[in-house]
């Protein structure tokens, strides 16, 4: 499957399905991933979304980079960094109202990419399950 940028994963665009479920999962929800990546780490977050997403569109496969890529979206969206107060994360997290449905979206997005990415709650950071 070739990934393109974002404006290839728009609504109504019909996509070839992936044998990768990792490119399979970016492809049907980039645009989900962006505006949480946003709305919990800023436009920086977003940002490496775009790039990941790049990264895909480019080489085809989950490349070591695009793959670390891919768990740093998911430690903003699950929340790891949310404590430390050199990053700007804490700030975006506390504007959300914790009853807005956007916040079940997150979780099911968060959800879905650590299964395609093989990986349990807290193993981010290249720890993987054997």
């Amino acid at each position: 499957m070739k990934i393109f940028p974002e404006h290839a994963f728009a609504d109504g665009t019909a996509q070839e399905i992936s044998t990768c479920p990792i490119l399979a999962f970016v492809s049907s929800r980039c645009q989900g991933l962006w505006h949480a990546a946003r709305l919990l780490g800023g436009y920086e977050s977003a940002r490496l979304v775009d790039r990941c997403i790049d990264i895909l569109a480019h080489d085809e496969c989950v490349t070591p980079r695009a793959r670390m890529m891919l768990e740093q979206i998911l430690a903003v969206l699950s929340l790891e960094k949310v404590d430390d107060p050199n990053l700007p994360y804490m700030g975006h997290f506390a504007c959300i109202d914790p009853l807005d449905p956007v916040v079940e979206e997150i979780c099911l997005l968060t959800d879905g990419l650590r299964g395609v990415l093989g990986l349990n709650v807290g193993e981010t950071d290249n720890k993987r399950v054997a």
